[in-house]
């Protein structure tokens, strides 16, 4: 027979295997961009990116060509928006902007990257509102 210790501390380790088996997976990422809505009026080209929770993003802009890039932590593309490719692009043709493209992010960080082309030179302003990043893109 076992020494009682002995026997109690395998007891226990084998709760805590059972528990690390019964554990639920890591959860994929939260927020999923079921949307991208283009709209141009004028000089000023609006794309908003829908998602289904409170969006985290950073954002910067590229040269040559001129580029505003955003990339939205903790997401996915559904794929109504990508369909059977990895990325998505709309020739948008607006004073603004020129293109619009939509990718996740393959370095396996689950994100999503948002890159708008800048037609001519111009002023961006990326903001959430509720659940969606809204980037608004004013040509000079």
């Amino acid at each position: 027979m076992l020494d009682r210790t002995l026997r109690t501390w395998i007891i226990a380790a084998a709760g805590l295997v059972l528990l690390g088996r019964a554990a639920p997976a890591a959860a994929g990422p939260a927020n999923r961009i079921g949307a991208v809505a283009v709209d141009s009026e004028q000089a000023t080209t609006t794309i908003r990116l829908r998602g289904t929770d409170t969006p985290t993003f950073t954002v910067y802009k590229l040269e040559r060509p001129s580029r505003v890039v955003v990339d939205v932590a903790g997401a996915t593309l559904a794929e109504a928006v990508r369909g059977d490719e990895p990325a998505v692009t709309y020739t948008v043709g607006a004073w603004a902007v020129s293109q619009v493209a939509a990718m996740a992010l393959e370095d396996g960080s689950a994100s999503v990257r948002v890159v708008a082309t800048l037609a001519r030179p111009g002023r961006y302003d990326v903001k959430a509102v509720g659940k969606d990043v809204v980037i608004t893109i004013a040509a000079r």
